[in-house]
C-alpha cells in the first residue's frame, strides 16, 4: 500500500516559490517521490486555505497566479483529499470573484451539503442569492 504523507503549508510554499534553495530542495524531494509513485501527499483544506492566504497576503500574488499554481498542484493524482473536487471548485470561484478563499470554501461546502448559509458578509450574501 502506498504511503500517504501530510504536508504543512511551509512545504508547499517553499516548493512553489523556490525562494530558499535548501528548503526548496527538501520540499522538492517530497513532491518528486510522490510523482514517482512512492507516496501520496494529503493536502488538508486548512493547509490549502493557509497557502492561499500566505501567497495573497504575504507574497502579494495576484489571484490568477495563485489559482494557476494551486490548480496545477491539486490536479495531480498523487495529491489526495476526499474533498479535492470541492477545493478545486472553491479555488475556481476565488479566481472569478472578489471574495476571499475562505468565503469561497464556505460557499462551496454549503452548496455541496445543500444546507442553509447564514452570513453578515454582503458579498457572500450576493453569491448565495
Amino acid at each position: 500500500m502506498k504511503k500517504t504523507i501530510l504536508v504543512d503549508t511551509n512545504i508547499i510554499i517553499r516548493f512553489l516559490l523556490g525562494d530558499n534553495p535548501q528548503l526548496f530542495s527538501e520540499a522538492k524531494k517530497i513532491f518528486t517521490k510522490a510523482q514517482e509513485g512512492s507516496n501520496n501527499i494529503y493536502l488538508d483544506e486548512v493547509v490549502m486555505a493557509e497557502v492561499v492566504w500566505t501567497l495573497s497576503s504575504y507574497y502579494k500574488f495576484e489571484k490568477v497566479n495563485i489559482v494557476d499554481r494551486l490548480e496545477k498542484l491539486i490536479f495531480q493524482d498523487w495529491i489526495v483529499n476526499p474533498r479535492k473536487k470541492l477545493m478545486l471548485k472553491a479555488l475556481g470561484l476565488f479566481g472569478k470573484t472578489n471574495l476571499s478563499y475562505i468565503d469561497c470554501w464556505i460557499f462551496t461546502v454549503n452548496q455541496s451539503l445543500k444546507i442553509s448559509l447564514e452570513t453578515f458578509d454582503n458579498n457572500l450574501k450576493k453569491l448565495k442569492e
